[in-house]
């Protein structure tokens, strides 16, 4: 009788301690994606109307066919604008962390031109390790800038990144949530990346 107790009792002891343990494992990686920062990377495979103009520097530089596809977009009262917007995020903590899912909100000058969520598992390495999270936008030009041409609108496409294909009339606000075993956790609101490492903190 008296070893069925003991062995009851550490089962117990055990299964405390595991739960304990599983706690601290939490915390832990919670604490260390608190501490991670992010940034914008670059953009890439921005296209306009379909049209891959990651080699095109003015509307000036269209071939008829581009241009008579530009104007017939136009004339079905849209632009479509699709990229790629790579938000790179460091990790400065001694441990892995987890990123399970992240939502964002894209703004170009402010105005608000796509939002959704990225629902993938992407892991930041330890001691400063950097990872980078793909954010695919997608938006339609002449809803935002109703007014202009199709020349402007075009340009303006084009004109979302610096000669270094770095984004510089686009923001982002973005909100991280990781999953420990079934608990998923996420920040409690959005903040916003800028061109320099930041914290959500």
């Amino acid at each position: 009788m008296n070893t069925i107790r003991s062995y009851i009792a550490m089962t117990a002891a055990i299964a405390l301690l595991a739960g304990a343990m599983q706690s601290c494992s939490v915390l832990k990686e919670v604490s260390t994606l608190g501490k991670c920062e992010f940034k914008m990377g670059t953009l890439e495979n921005e296209t306009i109307a379909g049209i891959d103009v990651s080699n095109i520097n003015s509307y000036s530089d269209l071939s008829l066919g581009d241009v008579a596809r530009v104007g017939s977009h136009v004339l079905q009262g849209e632009l479509p604008l699709s990229l790629t917007l790579n938000v790179e995020a460091r990790n400065p903590n001694p441990v892995t962390a987890a990123l399970n899912r992240l939502e964002y909100i894209a703004f170009i000058d402010d105005v608000e031109m796509a939002r959704g969520a990225l629902n993938q598992r992407v892991e930041i390495p330890a001691s400063g390790g950097t990872a980078t999270i793909p954010l695919n936008l997608a938006t339609d030009l002449l809803s935002l800038l109703s007014r202009e041409s199709r020349s402007a609108l075009f340009n303006f496409g084009l004109n979302l990144a610096d000669a270094s294909n770095r984004p510089t009339r686009l923001t982002i606000k973005v909100k991280p949530t990781i999953l420990v075993g079934m608990v998923e956790l996420t920040y409690p609101g959005y903040f916003s990346v800028s061109h320099e490492f930041t914290s959500g903190d």
